[in-house]
């Protein structure tokens, strides 16, 4: 019989522990870093000028990772994490840390990676805008999972680096209305006769109270569809169940949601797949900033790339002659159209187009002109689309991302193309955790 064996390389390091390593500094996603041997080490959950105990988990060329076994000596910044879940979660890595001092240390990051890849330095930021530190999140997805030996149905985010789900009990960076669903939620789930069968479950708020999203691979009995419909009855929600990616069915409560920007007078209908912005408080100050930002006047003809379903474009509407506004989806291009004539604006149009695609110069819409520019791209960034933006010749582009590492490289083609990084600001839309969202002002020289 034949055997297989995965061969280990001889000068592997991988689980094993080393002592006392020394953390030197902290990265834009708030890890600290050490050397092992003089290799470079990353660790979660540590802080500067900590001395701690590190177990290996991964063994790179350049660098090590690892996690921490013990604080040998700790630092004064340390804060105890309010969540219960915060050690085994792979959601939170900063909770050890207070928010102020999160801010600083993305901000340092932010500073850096624009250094490094836009070869910038000496950079001033600009205030930064932030929120509440709890009970933020207004969207959240809990992953689904059957164990066939307890014959329980798991509900929860996933372990760090792994598959498995933890038992979700808590979650404090929901908001408190979604949070108080968690334990309710996994009862009902459980009481399914097609718990085995089910994908996953969201949770997000709306103007017409709290929304769940059901996903499951088998038809519900039509017992397990009165139980949905009496637990959500007796919550008050808006319970949707979802057979396929494109299709979804309202058990009870309301089919059309909302969320508004008074500041503006815009009201935006979604869908509960759609995408939103997951903190409504840091959302609405972000609009008022990229506005700001634009100096935006009454004869602008203003391009908003990635538009989704019209959070800025909307608004934008309010005080120039006209916005285009381009989105990749077609189901989010035919919502912001929706949204437009439903707020009465008539000086927004709304197009499909593939905005990776290098040849979006030939798009009609393209081909108009315009004074000035916003896009927010997902986490890829825009690199294909950089040249076109600055071929633009507008006077103002503001850049709002979710990666800073993106954002940074894709502002070189514009410092390449006769703009200036004018303002650069963080923007603390996900505290708790690593990820970092921050916009940039490019002004043409």
């Amino acid at each position: 019989m034949a055997q297989f064996f995965k061969a280990i390389p001889k000068n592997s390091t991988k689980n094993r522990i080393y002592k006392n390593i020394k953390i030197e500094k902290l990265d834009h996603q708030g890890r600290g870093m050490g050397h092992v041997h003089g290799k470079p080490i990353f660790i979660e959950g540590v802080l500067l000028d900590e001395c701690v105990d590190v177990q290996v988990s991964e063994d790179k060329k350049r660098y090590l990772k690892g996690s921490v076994k013990r604080i040998n000596t700790m630092s004064t910044l340390r804060i105890s994490p309010d969540c219960l879940h915060y050690k085994d979660c792979g959601g939170c890595q900063l909770q050890h840390i207070d928010q102020s001092t999160q801010i600083q240390i993305k901000e340092a990051g932010l500073g850096h990676l624009f250094k490094r890849f836009a070869k910038l330095s000496d950079i001033i930021l600009q205030p930064f805008i932030s929120g509440s530190p709890w009970g933020y999140r207004r969207t959240a997805r809990f992953g689904l999972q059957y164990d066939r030996k307890r014959k329980e149905l798991d509900m929860g985010f996933r372990f760090a680096q792994t598959n498995k789900l933890i038992k979700q009990k808590v979650c404090p960076v929901l908001l408190p209305q979604l949070e108080k669903l968690i334990v309710p939620l996994y009862a009902l789930l459980n009481s399914l006769q097609i718990k085995e069968h089910l994908g996953h479950v969201e949770l997000l708020e709306s103007e017409q109270g709290v929304v769940i999203l059901l996903r499951h691979l088998k038809a519900f009995s039509e017992k397990d569809i009165i139980c949905i419909t009496n637990f959500a009855k007796a919550h008050q929600l808006n319970f949707f169940i979802q057979a396929q990616a494109n299709e979804f069915k309202l058990c009870s409560g309301e089919h059309k949601l909302s969320y508004s920007l008074p500041e503006w007078h815009c009201k935006f209908i979604f869908a509960a797949t759609d995408f939103l912005q997951v903190n409504a408080e840091v959302n609405k100050k972000m609009v008022a900033q990229a506005l700001q930002w634009l100096a935006l006047e009454a004869d602008d003809r203003v391009l908003d790339l990635f538009c989704g379903l019209g959070n800025f474009t909307l608004p934008i509407a309010r005080q120039v002659k006209t916005v285009v506004g381009v989105e990749g989806v077609q189901k989010m291009v035919d919502r912001a159209t929706e949204n437009a004539r439903l707020n009465h604006i008539s000086n927004s149009v709304f197009y499909q187009a593939d905005l990776n695609n290098k040849q979006i110069n030939k798009q009609i819409w393209a081909q108009q002109k315009f004074s000035k520019v916003l896009l927010d791209p997902a986490r890829a960034g825009a690199l294909n689309c950089m040249e076109f933006i600055a071929s633009l010749q507008v006077s103002h582009i503001v850049y709002i991302s979710c990666d800073a590492v993106t954002l940074a490289r894709d502002s070189s083609v514009l410092l390449e193309n006769g703009y200036k990084l004018d303002k650069l600001g963080l923007l603390d839309m996900f505290p708790q955790t690593k990820h970092m969202e921050s916009m940039a002002l490019f002004l043409r020289c």
